[in-house]
């Protein structure tokens, strides 16, 4: 079936299954859709599809620090660069992490909102926020770059050496992006363990879990994060910062 046609059978499936106190769905392979699909999909069920955001939102900061504990750099030391198009999601990043870098910027389709943000970032912390529509010619400024939004493209040759790359996009665009370069790792999901959630046993649920779906047990525990989702694999911190290292030795 097309995509269409999977998003029709699978709404039909969920207004059959789903009761008067069903109020959440999680969705197994959820970067099989984009973010359109998934507001299609709530507004044909009127159910939440559970994303993720909020977990990954919450572990950012503490996950960014434990890396570059590990690579002995200084985050303080580090601008970001934000892409997206969604006030609300943006302002809770923003505000986890301003007190940790040096600098923000905001790129995406944020025309009609970042007078918004920038008014109330400048009235709560005194924070000023730098917005680009041209973000091919910003890139080499960014060690850091969180990824907000599907079908959003740039010039990954253009990356500075080393960039970590957090694809938090419902379709992970990012991936799909890749060139030859190893200039950045693309991070795409954190991975949780489920030794202390409180759920049965089952075939469902592997060793460990991402974070749309560790987000409905609502935990947000910091000793639950497992490792790092790279292209299909896992890394612990370590691992991850020893990677770096060496692409750092080879270039």
């Amino acid at each position: 079936m097309g995509k269409k046609e999977i998003i029709e059978e699978f709404v039909l499936a969920t207004n059959k299954l789903k009761n008067e106190n069903t109020s959440d769905v999680i969705i197994e392979e959820l970067n099989f859709f984009n973010m359109d699909d998934i507001k299609t999909i709530e507004s044909k069920t009127n159910l939440n599809i559970v994303k993720g955001i909020k977990t990954l939102t919450l572990f950012l900061p503490l996950i960014l620090k434990k890396i570059y504990k590990h690579l002995n750099e200084d985050l303080k030391e580090e601008e970001i660069l934000i892409i997206g198009d969604e006030e609300q999601s943006t302002k809770e990043i923003i505000e986890r992490l301003y007190k940790d870098v040096r600098f923000i910027t905001l790129a995406g389709d944020y025309d009609n909102i970042i007078e918004n943000i920038s008014k109330e970032m400048m009235e709560k912390y005194g924070l000023s926020i730098f917005y680009s529509k041209k973000v091919d010619n910003i890139l080499t400024n960014y060690s850091i770059i969180i990824n907000l939004k599907d079908n959003y493209y740039f010039d990954m040759d253009k990356l500075r050496n080393k960039a970590i790359i957090f694809d938090f996009s419902i379709s992970k665009v990012m991936k799909n992006q890749k060139t030859k370069t190893k200039k950045a790792i693309i991070i795409e999901d954190f991975m949780f363990k489920i030794d202390h959630i409180d759920i049965a046993d089952n075939n469902f649920l592997n060793s460990l879990i991402p974070s749309y779906v560790y987000e409905q047990f609502n935990r947000l525990n910091s000793a639950d994060f497992a490792s790092l989702s790279i292209d299909g694999k896992f890394y612990n911190i370590q691992n991850f910062a020893d990677d770096q290292i060496k692409i750092e030795e080879k270039l």
